[in-house]
């Protein structure tokens, strides 16, 4: 008898207990559509809500009152205030509500017609919540994002789901609610969206680590971004920007040559502090802290910071160039590298599963600043490496260049999401790329290749629209950069016409991103056997009339007939050195290409004048070459006698023919000769003859 008396109280002591725990915790209620639902998720995949019930833990009761389909609209095709999970979820008076609604309300059913009561429709669904419980702390969530493959995509979607996004933060503001970006880490990752706008799992993942982090905060240790660093330069005469991450709502403070400033990490753990504008010198150090926690970066000079970018002739290394073994030997106190190494090379081969998955997560560039050494020289882009030191060299300024390069990527990789979105052409194609002749076969068969193992729908690859942006343009937007070096554009020579509109549209885009107008110095394509080549080189210079604050090293003359990989590197470095010291440090020297002025014709003789020279000359005095003559028909013609004389080139033309084009260089490998007194050589050009 007194043993099962003794059951009945701790029978009694247990159902109390458990009672007064699920009183005490806290009520959360996730509000939304399919994706809250957890709509093409597995059944043994867990929703975003089970997630995060996980992340908060036993004190914390998360309910899912997610209803597929539903619009924010109340007049909407499905509102979600006429549907039982809205009664439930008022029924529960939550203490903490998290709402993400909005993504149904793209459909050409609702925004169209009832897209004005939008704000209005939010704000009623929080002022209800609160009546359920005036204590509630309510949470809205940014739009998950919605990616160009959707059917409706380009029909209206995109435009409404951008009018939505941009109304949530002041929705947000004029209710007095807190803010969720769940779009920041999804919107870079296509991989996740097999259907265009519903998450997987890992997607969920995310979305209940960010609800989790608005709710309870973040732990984790004080630490600056991986582009910041010993060795590193930061930009002369401008603000610049230390940016880290620390425990939430954390105290941080920065010392700098004396000074001492603050700031406070945000609910994500983030924080920046901006160092004032200072002239070229070093070397520093600065002080880190955050409570108990701290952290030393030494030797950073202030000087001048390049990004270059592009593709293999870019990445190509200064230990295999010509001449390359006397830079290798030769000091340069000034001159700091950071090298963005590839995960793996884009070979023929296939690439394993922990690769794929690695690149899917954008983990593809690593890298840190460090010294010349010579192995770290050797290493480095022969371009970008010749580049820094001559400029170094002949300004005395400390230079830091950002080497940021895939071999074989295209002008679609480097551009990003948004910005392709925009464009109606760009955006019928990026989430296809792998079967849209508008990327070049080269660039599918090798990915192709690569990714033979994934069955991933949306596996991603350095060749994709917006991936080297994504995995790592991005990386540096917070940077001052006194210009970018640029060299690509092998991977989209089979369309000029497209790799015009992409070209105009990366340096834009890249302007807007970075919050500057950059420079561009960018090379003109080599010499090789391939037909497009002439009329690319030809399209990229008059790109460079199109484009303000754009500069182009010319290469053709030291390119190889059949080696795309011509190894006379160093010269071409040492062009868009001159380049940026005649413009960014107003060196009076002429290194800029000669390019046509005008013309006249009389007595059978056409003279051609070019601009950008005081006097003309050939290459090692040698008989002029790369002239060719176009007739009324389309035929090419040698000209007779040709001369130099000053800025000047005169041709003889036949008597029996009509001209009506001139092209110079324009062979596929040309032996043009052309070059000012400077020895800048000509560009590849045609113009017509009226």
């Amino acid at each position: 008898m007194l043993r099962w008396t003794k059951k009945i109280i701790l029978i009694t002591s247990i159902t109390v207990y458990s009672s007064i725990a699920l009183y005490a915790q806290k009520r959360v209620a996730c509000i939304g559509d399919s994706i809250t639902k957890g709509l093409g998720l597995k059944k043994e995949n867990k929703t975003y809500p089970q997630q995060l019930q996980e992340l908060l833990g036993p004190n914390f009761n998360v309910q899912n009152f997610g209803f597929s389909g539903a619009t924010l609209l109340s007049k909407g095709h499905k509102p979600y205030v006429e549907t039982q999970e809205y009664k439930q979820a008022l029924a529960f008076h939550p203490d903490i509500a998290i709402i993400a609604l909005g993504v149904n309300d793209t459909d050409p059913r609702n925004w169209p017609n009832y897209g004005d009561e939008f704000e209005q429709d939010y704000s009623t669904l929080i002022s209800n919540l609160r009546k359920s419980n005036p204590g509630v702390s309510i949470y809205i969530c940014t739009l998950t994002p919605i990616f160009s493959g959707h059917t409706r995509f380009l029909s209206g979607t995109r435009d409404w789901h951008q009018a939505i996004t941009a109304l949530i933060p002041k929705i947000a503001k004029n209710n007095q609610v807190k803010l969720i970006n769940i779009n920041e880490q999804l919107k870079s990752r296509i991989d996740l969206f097999e259907d265009n706008i519903h998450p997987n799992v890992e997607g969920a993942t995310i979305i209940a680590k960010q609800v989790n982090q608005a709710i309870q905060g973040i732990a984790q240790p004080l630490s600056v971004k991986a582009n910041f660093g010993d060795h590193m330069v930061l930009q002369r005469n401008r603000e610049n920007a230390i940016i880290g991450k620390a425990s939430s709502n954390k105290k941080v403070t920065l010392t700098f040559n004396h000074k001492t400033y603050q700031t406070q990490s945000d609910d994500n753990g983030d924080w920046s502090i901006l160092l004032p504008k200072r002239s070229a010198g070093g070397p520093f150090d600065i002080q880190i802290q955050a409570e108990d926690e701290e952290l030393k970066i030494n030797d950073i000079l202030f000087g001048d910071v390049y990004l270059a970018s592009g593709q293999s002739n870019m990445a190509f290394e200064l230990k295999n160039a010509l001449g390359g073994d006397s830079l290798i030997q030769m000091n340069a106190p000034k001159v700091r590298l950071f090298k963005n190494t590839n995960l793996v090379q884009t070979n023929p081969t296939s690439w394993d599963l922990n690769t794929l998955e690695k690149i899917n997560k954008l983990d593809f560039f690593s890298g840190n600043w460090t010294l010349p050494t010579q192995e770290n020289k050797a290493n480095f882009s022969a371009i970008a490496y010749a580049f820094a030191l001559e400029v170094s060299s002949r300004t005395n300024i400390p230079i830091g260049i950002v080497e940021l390069d895939v071999p074989g990527s295209n002008t679609e990789s480097w551009i990003n999401r948004t910005t392709l979105e925009q464009d109606n052409l760009l955006a019928s194609y990026i989430h296809n790329w792998r079967k849209s002749d508008f990327i070049q076969d080269f660039c599918r068969t090798r990915s192709d290749q690569n990714l033979a193992l994934s069955s991933t729908k949306y596996q991603r690859h350095p060749y994709e629209p917006a991936y080297n942006f994504e995995a790592g343009i991005s990386h540096w937007l917070h940077t001052q950069f006194t210009a970018i070096l640029w060299y690509q554009g092998e991977s989209n020579a089979h369309n000029i016409e497209l790799h015009e509109l992409l070209f105009k549209t990366l340096v834009s885009s890249w302007r807007q991103n970075f919050k500057q107008d950059l420079p561009f110095y960018y090379v003109q394509l080599s010499s090789i056997e391939r037909p497009s080549w002439p009329r690319f080189r030809d399209s990229q210079r008059k790109l460079n009339t199109e484009l303000e604050n754009t500069y182009m090293a010319v290469s053709s003359d030291v390119g190889d007939r059949s080696d795309v990989h011509s190894k006379n590197k160093i010269i071409i470095g040492n062009r868009l050195a001159n380049l940026a010291l005649a413009h960014e440090y107003k060196f009076k020297i002429n290194a800029d290409y000669p390019t046509f002025d005008h013309y006249t014709i009389k007595n059978s003789r056409i003279k051609v004048y070019f601009k950008n020279c005081k006097s003309l000359k050939t290459n090692n005095n040698q008989p002029l070459q790369g002239f060719t003559l176009i007739d009324e028909k389309g035929y090419s013609l040698q000209p007779g006698k040709i001369s130099i004389q000053k800025n000047c080139v005169s041709l003889a033309m036949p008597s029996d023919k009509i001209i009506t084009e001139i092209r110079y260089a324009y062979s596929p490998y040309s032996t043009a000769n052309l070059q000012n007194e400077a020895e800048v050589p000509a560009s590849t050009c045609s113009f017509k003859i009226d």
